[in-house]
């Protein structure tokens, strides 16, 4: 303290502080003042100082207070923002784990992926999931071909400028026009996506370009973005050495995100009291930050934070600002507060000190609170682990379990204490396992199946094990072991693989499977030299014993029969079912024709006595036709071909017997071949014509489709009914043309009745086998569509199911396109196939056409109607019409209304008629109805 004015030459002791003792003339001033005074003096002194103190203490715990709930604020968005990043690196490795899985993925299961993903509610950000193929510089025309061939007929390679190894965008989804024009992009051609896309085929991570501009923004302005490329390679899903990684490379899955929509959401826009700024380089470096969340205009931060954040092999800078909300808080006011009541009041200082008190308890109550919310995220963890459906090990570093949840304890087939504490490394069932789990604790995460019990002593099944080691600072502290009982869908995969190939009725092999033995014999035949027969086999009169008996009956005829035709036939021979009453054996290394003579024989032998099924006894006879390689045919069609002509000349030479397979027999042939010339002018001369059979209702009668119906007026032998030159088209190919005028002729006269009657209801049109798989199916739909101003619903296509069953992935991309353009699919002869859902719920069908033969006798028994009302109830179950053709009887048509079949065609209606006559019915009975498009 300054010494007085009055007494400036009096100094202090060196050796003493300036203050220590007050000089004479203030205590002179002191003890002159009056006792009132002094005391109002000392009290407003005292107040004061204890104001400013009280004012110093506030500040500083509420500055304390506002820094740490900011802290734990910018700490929770920067999890969240952490746990989002590390969510799409999972979505980017899920889509590289399927593309491995499935190295044939088609582009349309791609987007059906994708689209389960549902990306914009669950992954903000992400534009799309696609995937680039590696493919070298000069093999890029192959990979244009085969994309082409799959269905995306304008793909190119963009730039075409590349170096010697291309990264080609083959896939994209969601489809969407931006999207699409990402596609054939190659990647490799710019140097910021080429460092990503090799950091990430080196590592086996996801690996993150720095922020770029999106191919699908660089017309719209720029979006900052940033690319997550995950590698996919060949076997092993992740190669154990770069060697190796860079050797089985095939491509990456590529995710690319937006920032601004990534991070929004992360803060409340009601409370906008946290800023965010983030930069994908040090900020002292960077111009412009990647993302700035909105802020008031000419606002200081008041606390700052800076956070680092690892991004697919990169490191983002966050800050997090603390902004004024606009709301007066506690430390704007208090402090000022107390010194302003401890100046003006003599009681400012019991205030001030209850607000100290008061702030302190706030202070207490909210530790607590957060101590409390800290409780209670441990007991939801704990909780998760509990109760996860996934069963989850924890292993220490010694090999020890140190803990497991239920889950574990229940697939091991053991209690949770009895593993506790064991080594799983000498509990293991598989010695892979073992491995696997030392790799683990190297540091090396795992994956593997097993078939052996999970910890021995517990019960066997099929496990998938997953371990991952844990690490903090580079250190491992336990390894997490995930296991899940997959042994329930193993069995049900081996059923559907055995449903494939094997007949549901008898067991053995169904045509699937023939072609493919039969394809087996004719390449060991090559080899060897020798011959292969095949031996087609149809029973005569079976449809007697289903007619009389019953179908249940028949079915357990053609299980007899089966068992006889198994017997005695050598292991190397194949004997299965084609479909109905027709079996086939394959006959491997004969000699000599003799040697299928014989075989034959002994078949009739084995099926010459008599049957004993539900007390009736009967003898089925066969009527069997023999094809041989190299002497017939030289492909599994031919020789079946060859042999079903056989059969039916052992039919007609009095059944029961079995015939080789003749030149003679060609006779039929060339009379075909007569009438092949004669269709083919027919085609160019314009003989074809169409009629139409109306599809009716079968509660309310009124006319609800047309199917268009082809017929042929020769010059000379007047109508030939389809019975007689389809099967000649089919054979030579002229099925094409004569498809394509049917579906042009259709669709012209579509458009005539909707100019002339509003006419809107659809016209089926029958697809062969032929015209379905040349590929060029939906384009010839779609020129026919555009040429007559149809837009799609107004035509539906009857496609059979033995033409869909050959190649069910091609037969879905081929409906798949034709449901895009609008057209209604329907499936067509219905039951007479392999009616298996295993396909059924694979293509985009409308409508379900029951075959005329399971009409015919539909009013003869109960028993009759098994099939109608099962196909019935299979289409109302997937959501499809069901329409049945052949009806000719008023029995027939009240069957199918108590079976609640929708509606109807055949002669009961109508016989296919002629366009004009189809008018007046249509007038008559004012079936013009809007269509609904899809």
């Amino acid at each position: 303290m300054a010494e007085p004015a009055a007494d400036p030459a009096v100094d202090q002791p060196a050796d003493r502080p300036p203050a220590s003792r007050p000089e004479p003339s203030f205590r002179r001033f002191l003890r002159n003042l009056p006792l009132p005074a002094l005391m109002p003096v000392l009290a407003l002194i005292a107040g004061c100082g204890l104001s400013v103190l009280a004012m110093l203490q506030s500040d500083r715990l509420l500055t304390r207070e506002e820094e740490h709930r900011f802290a734990t604020r910018a700490e929770e968005i920067h999890g969240q923002l952490a746990d989002r990043l590390q969510v799409y690196q999972q979505v980017a490795r899920s889509a590289a784990s399927l593309v491995m899985t499935f190295p044939d993925l088609h582009w349309t299961q791609w987007s059906q992926f994708v689209e389960a993903l549902d990306m914009p509610r669950r992954y903000p950000g992400i534009i799309s999931v696609a995937y680039a193929r590696a493919v070298p510089a000069t093999r890029s025309g192959d990979l244009v071909a085969a994309m082409r061939a799959a269905g995306l007929t304008n793909f190119r390679i963009w730039p075409e400028s590349a170096g010697a190894e291309r990264v080609v965008n083959i896939f994209t989804a969601p489809v969407d026009e931006a999207n699409v024009r990402a596609i054939g992009f190659d990647m490799m051609s710019e140097a910021t996506r080429r460092s990503a896309i090799e950091r990430a085929r080196d590592s086996g991570e996801p690996a993150a370009t720095r922020a770029i501009t999106l191919k699908i923004d660089e017309a719209a302005g720029a979006k900052p973005a940033f690319i997550l490329y995950q590698a996919t390679y060949r076997g092993d899903p992740l190669p154990p050495s770069l060697e190796a990684r860079q050797a089985s490379f095939t491509g990456v899955v590529l995710v690319p995100v937006r920032i601004g929509p990534l991070v929004d959401g992360l803060v409340d826009e009601k409370q906008p009291d946290t800023g965010i700024e983030i930069y994908d380089v040090p900020p002292a470096e960077a111009e412009f930050p990647l993302y700035r969340s909105r802020r008031p205009l000419e606002t200081t931060a008041a606390i700052s934070l800076m956070r680092e954040l690892p991004v697919g092999g990169r490191v983002w800078t966050i800050r997090y600002d603390s902004l004024p909300d606009g709301v007066l808080t506690a430390h704007e006011w208090v402090p000022g507060a107390l010194l302003a009541g401890g100046i003006a009041l003599s009681i400012a200082l019991s205030l001030i000190l209850r607000m100290m008190l008061a702030t302190h308890s706030r202070a207490v109550e909210l530790a607590g609170e957060m101590t409390a919310s800290l409780r209670l995220q441990e007991a939801e963890r704990q909780q998760l682990f509990t109760q996860a459906p996934l069963g989850i090990a924890l292993v220490g570093t010694n090999g020890l379990l140190t803990d497991c949840n239920p889950a574990f304890a229940a697939a091991a087939g053991l209690v949770r204490e009895e593993l506790l504490g064991t080594d799983l490394r000498l509990r293991f069932g598989d010695q892979a396992s073992v491995f696997a789990l030392e790799a683990a604790l190297q540091g090396e995460s795992g994956k593997l199946e097993s078939d052996q019990p999970l910890v021995l002593g517990g019960r066997r099944s099929h496990f998938s094990l997953h371990f991952q080691p844990v690490t903090l600072t580079e250190e491992l502290k336990f390894v997490l072991a995930f296991a899940e009982d997959i042994g329930d869908k193993r069995r049900a995969e081996q059923h559907i693989q055995y449903l494939a190939h094997f007949d549901a009725l008898t067991g053995l092999p169904n045509r699937v499977l023939l072609f493919d033995r039969i394809a087996q014999a004719l390449r060991e035949a090559r080899r060897e030299g020798s011959k292969v027969a095949v031996l087609f086999i149809d029973l005569d009169r079976f449809k007697v014993i289903n007619d009389s008996l019953g179908h249940s009956f028949g079915d357990e005829v053609l299980r007899s029969v089966a068992r006889r035709l198994q017997s005695g036939l050598r292991e190397s021979d194949t004997v299965g079912r084609l479909g109905g009453d027709e079996f086939l054996i394959v006959l491997r290394r004969v000699t000599e024709p003799e040697d299928a003579a014989r075989v034959a024989e002994k078949v009739v032998a084995h099926l010459a006595s008599p049957f004993t099924v539900g007390g009736q006894n009967f003898v089925v006879t066969p009527s069997i036709g023999i094809s041989l390689y190299p002497d017939d045919a030289d492909d599994p069609e031919g020789l079946i071909r060859c042999a079903d002509i056989a059969m039916y000349h052992a039919k007609e030479n009095g059944r029961n017997g079995f015939r080789f397979v003749t030149k003679e027999m060609g006779a039929r042939s060339r009379e075909r071949m007569d009438l092949e010339g004669s269709l083919r002018d027919a085609i160019r001369e314009g003989q074809l014509f169409l009629v139409y059979q109306p599809q009716v209702d079968t509660l309310t009668g009124r006319i609800v489709g047309l199917e268009a119906l082809i017929r042929w007026r020769h010059p000379e032998e007047g109508l030939i009914l389809p019975g007689r030159f389809l099967p000649v088209a089919e054979e030579t190919g002229l099925v094409l043309a004569m498809g394509d005028w049917v579906l042009f002729e259709a669709c012209a006269q579509i458009r005539r009745w909707r100019s002339r009657l509003d006419l809107s209801i659809p016209v089926a049109v029958n697809v062969s086998g032929a015209q379905f798989r040349d590929g060029q199916l939906p384009a010839k739909v779609a020129r026919a569509l555009d040429a007559n101003g149809l837009s799609g619903p107004e035509l539906e296509v009857e496609v059979t199911e033995s033409t869909l069953i050959d190649d069910v992935e091609s037969a879905a991309a081929t409906l798949g396109a034709l449901k895009q353009r609008g057209v209604l699919i329907a499936l067509d002869d219905f039951g007479t196939g392999y009616s298996s859902l295993s396909y059924l719920h694979r293509l985009p069908i409308d409508k379900l056409k029951i075959d005329r033969s399971f009409i015919h006798d539909l009013s003869t028994g109960a028993s009759d109607a098994s099939v109608p009302r099962a196909i019935v109830g299979l289409g109302r179950s997937l959501g499809l019409s069901v329409i049945a053709e052949g009806v000719e009887t008023q029995e027939q048509l009240q069957l199918l209304r108590d079976l609640a079949c929708e509606s109807y065609q055949g002669f009961l209606f109508s016989r296919p008629v002629p366009a004009d006559e189809v008018e007046r019915l249509l007038a008559r009975q004012g079936a013009a109805q809007p269509v609904a498009v899809e």
